[in-house]
């Protein structure tokens, strides 16, 4: 890898890349490892008894639900440093 200033376009055009395709990685692993048991666990009977158990699995999707958030966000601000007229072409 190689290595750049953070105030450099190669940094964050670098660094926006692999948000974006961290993001695609993780969209499939959501949709082809965690979807289909999601749709076979969720029924009426796993609200029934809400213990422990389910309260850890609970706080475990909802991390999953929020990362691909932070992954976005990353993405969107490398992408506004790469596009910004401020930031260095290249390192000094």
């Amino acid at each position: 890898m190689f290595k750049y200033d953070k105030d450099t376009k190669p940094y964050h055009i670098k660094n926006f890349i692999f948000y974006i395709f961290a993001f695609i990685v993780l969209g499939a692993i959501y949709y082809f490892a965690f979807l289909p048991p999601l749709l076979d666990a969720t029924s009426g009977e796993f609200f029934n008894e809400f213990g422990f158990r389910q309260f850890v699995g609970s706080i475990f999707f909802l991390i999953l639900f929020v990362l691909p958030f932070a992954l976005i966000y990353g993405a969107f601000y490398h992408f506004k440093g790469f596009t910004d007229k401020n930031v260095r072409a290249h390192q000094k």
